[in-house]
């Protein structure tokens, strides 16, 4: 069965709806980096509408990472996008300048971790903690990861976590007149975990650090741009990425539902018969252009000494051999052969001569023709006229 055009290109336009879906994937149900705009489980979503249910205005740093005083308290949840020392410096300020920054991250930032003076030991313990400041009122038991990797405190720092086996997963410390907080494990603070244990007393503590009605601030900059995973999907998300797939789109179907050829639609030229004194003029138009004429001459000597071989029964050659066999066999053919040969040498290139040499050397190949000689022999002897009332018989 026959497909028609227009069947095979809805076929190509849906097969390229479903490559562009494939490439875009699905919605992801995951986020490492625990975004607070992903509803995932390992996800923050809720930890703004927390907030906002204390009370306290959100607000996220999507465009830069700039906080101020007038954010109550600033959470930093594992960072995807490294902080430059910039970025590091910022938050240093803003945390002595009297304001409240809680860092949670499994493996930390190493530019921010140089800049707060947060230190991790190389060891892996559960990511079940039990609070032992009173900063943490009611907050007995937390449940995290499968595993952690416990903070080292330093002089300032007070423990607020500790695992079951005693290693400490929270620290609190008081730098200026503001207030840091580190969490070896972010995930207590995630979707999935908040209605576990005493995991929402601890996130509803660390939101109420921040003074009655203050901002609760979220840095999503260094998480990068959401759907960066597929870069189709970034591609997209762009102003001019959708534009683009729109034309695209719309002038495809609008070419396969409605376009057609400008102009009436032309039949190729079938490839029919052609005779053969067809060839022999496009073979000596080529040797024209080309000034061949030497070549042709040598060509066409060559033919004639093959026929002459083939006729007598001589094997075939150029040598001293087929013209001592020819002389002996048929020594007028020989001799007619030395004669043809010496006007081709003395034709020099030019057409009349070459072409009575043409002519010569035909009769001598084909002795029993008695019509004028082929056009073949016109056009290869000629090369530069080619007799057009010539007939080929052959």
């Amino acid at each position: 069965m026959r497909l028609s055009g227009r069947t095979i290109g809805i076929g190509a336009l849906v097969l390229g709806i479903a490559v562009a879906f494939a490439l875009r994937g699905a919605p992801s149900g995951d986020s490492p980096e625990h975004r607070t705009d992903s509803d995932a489980a390992n996800g923050a979503s809720a930890l703004p509408r927390l907030a906002e249910a204390l009370g306290h205005p959100t607000t996220t740093m999507a465009d830069g990472f700039q906080p101020d005083l007038g954010m109550g308290v600033v959470f930093v949840l594992s960072p995807a996008a490294g902080f430059t020392p910039d970025d590091s410096r910022r938050a240093a300020d803003y945390v002595s300048g009297g304001g409240v920054l809680v860092y949670a991250a499994e493996q930390g930032d190493p530019q921010l971790d140089l800049a707060l003076k947060v230190r991790r030991q190389r060891r892996i313990v559960s990511g079940d903690a039990t609070g032992v400041d009173p900063l943490l009122a009611g907050v007995s038991h937390v449940v995290g990861g499968v595993t952690a990797q416990p903070l080292a405190p330093d002089a300032g720092q007070v423990v607020m976590l500790r695992s079951t086996g005693g290693e400490p997963l929270g620290l609190e410390q008081f730098v200026g007149s503001g207030r840091l907080v580190l969490l070896a494990d972010p995930l207590p603070l995630c979707n999935g975990h908040l209605e576990q244990a005493d995991n929402w007393r601890l996130a509803a503590d660390l939101v109420s650090l921040a003074p009655a009605g203050g901002r609760v601030a979220f840095d999503e900059y260094h998480h990068g741009p959401a759907g960066a995973t597929s870069p189709l999907t970034a591609w997209l998300s762009t102003s001019w990425g959708a534009a683009t797939a729109w034309v695209v789109v719309v002038g495809f179907v609008g070419l396969l539902l409605r376009g057609r050829a400008f102009g009436p639609r032309l039949q190729l030229p079938g490839g029919g018969h052609r005779s053969t004194a067809e060839h022999v003029s496009a073979v000596g138009g080529l040797l024209e252009r080309s000034r061949a004429a030497t070549a042709t001459g040598e060509l066409l000597l060559a033919a004639a000494r093959r026929a002459l071989a083939a006729r007598h029964g001589l094997a075939a050659g150029s040598g001293p051999g087929l013209r001592g066999a020819l002389r002996m066999r048929a020594p007028a053919d020989a001799d007619e052969l030395d004669a043809a040969e010496a006007e081709l040498e003395r034709a020099a290139g030019a057409d009349a001569a070459l072409l009575g040499a043409a002519r010569r050397l035909h009769h001598l190949a084909y002795p029993d023709r008695r019509d004028p000689p082929t056009q073949r022999s016109d056009a290869l002897g000629g090369a530069y006229a080619v007799d057009r009332g010539g007939r080929d018989e052959r």
